[in-house]
C-alpha cells in the first residue's frame, strides 16, 4: 500500500477539542508519536470549524514530510494485543477452558477479564 497525503489522512489520530472562555474551539491531536515531531493545532467558531482547521495544518505538515521522505508517525495503538507464551498446569487450562467456554470468550478474552478484575484487587 502506498501511504501517500491521503492514507495518513485517513488514519484515525485521536484529537481533543477544548471550548475556550471565549466561545470558540481549540483542537489538537492526542497522540505522542505525531506530537513529538510536530505541533500543530486548530481553531475555530465551532468544533468542526477547529477539526477541520487541524486537519488542513495536518495535509500541509504531511505535504512537506512526504516530499522530503521523513518519518510519519502512524497512531499509536495503546491496547494493541501481544502474543505470550505462557506455561501453567493442564488442569489449570482445563477449568479456563471450562470457564471461559461457559462465559463465551477465547481462553484469551477470559485471561485477560481475569487478570484485569485481579489488577483492580490490589
Amino acid at each position: 500500500m502506498k501511504k501517500d497525503i491521503n492514507y495518513y489522512l485517513n488514519l484515525p489520530y485521536k484529537i481533543n477539542l477544548v471550548k475556550l472562555d471565549d466561545g470558540d474551539y481549540f483542537a489538537e491531536f492526542d497522540d505522542k508519536g505525531l506530537n513529538k515531531l510536530v505541533l500543530m493545532a486548530g481553531d475555530g467558531k465551532t468544533p468542526n470549524e477547529a477539526i477541520q482547521d487541524l486537519k488542513d495544518a495536518f495535509a500541509c505538515y504531511l505535504e512537506e514530510a512526504l516530499a522530503k521522505n521523513e518519518f510519519i508517525p502512524e497512531p499509536m495503538q495503546k491496547d494493541k494485543s501481544k502474543n505470550l507464551a505462557i506455561t501453567l498446569k493442564n488442569s489449570l487450562v482445563d477449568e479456563i477452558d471450562f470457564y471461559s467456554k461457559k462465559m463465551g470468550l477465547s481462553r484469551s478474552a477470559f485471561l485477560a477479564v481475569c487478570a484485569k478484575a485481579y489488577i483492580k484487587t490490589l
